[in-house]
């Protein structure tokens, strides 16, 4: 009997997230658009990094978990280098509370590549599932020659600017698996909206700061 209360409650806990979740995407899209209340002017086409900081157990509602796996961030501590587009501030909204994002410096972004890429084996194209360091040019060379890049210089630059090849380098690259901050969060702030003194959502170039505890 105290299992079946326990599953009870569960469901019933999993269906009110669902349902809460269900009105702040209504609210976000109905409402005021894709927008927050003070008007931000995103920088289009901009190299942006999104951090997923929350959501270790069961997400509820299949829209969220959805958007999530779609931007590259199955699992809680998983980030990925996006270029910054209409669609893609749309899905950040369906995901707000998740994530954290932000435009990257060139010193994180060297940082996520020498320590956290996880690379595909060129052989069989299957992901590897620890990182590999991407620091020599041989193994720029080997992943990304036939797109003219030959050195890590020539790599950084063209996610930096968010060039022509910026996609086929994210298909390779995939998703940095990382860790929290040093020093943790506070639970009280983390699923809260920047904007009003939480973690989540939009930082610009603040997110330099974060993750230089992160990196």
């Amino acid at each position: 009997k105290r299992t079946s209360f326990r599953k009870v409650n569960t469901f019933v806990a999993h269906s009110r997230i669902s349902e809460r979740d269900a009105k702040r995407i209504k609210r976000n899209f109905l409402r005021k658009g894709v927008l927050p209340k003070k008007e931000v002017k995103y920088k289009e086409n901009q190299l942006v990094l999104v951090y997923r900081h929350r959501g270790s157990k069961v997400i509820a509602n299949k829209e969220v978990l959805k958007t999530l796996v779609r931007l590259g961030l199955p699992v809680q501590r998983s980030a990925t280098l996006h270029r910054l587009t209409h669609e893609l501030i749309a899905q950040l909204k369906v995901v707000e509370p998740f994530v954290i994002w932000g435009y990257p410096n060139i010193t994180i972004v060297q940082a996520l590549l020498y320590k956290y890429v996880r690379l595909r084996c060129l052989q069989t194209g299957v992901e590897t599932k620890h990182p590999v360091p991407l620091t020599s040019n041989k193994q720029v060379e080997d992943l990304f020659g036939s797109l003219g890049m030959l050195c890590v210089e020539d790599l950084l630059h063209e996610i930096m600017k968010v060039g022509p090849h910026f996609d086929a380098i994210r298909e390779k690259l995939r998703t940095f698996l990382l860790k929290d901050p040093v020093g943790g969060w506070k639970d009280s702030t983390k699923g809260k909206l920047r904007s009003i003194g939480g973690e989540a959502g939009f930082r610009g170039e603040e997110i330099n700061i974060l993750f230089q505890r992160i990196v």
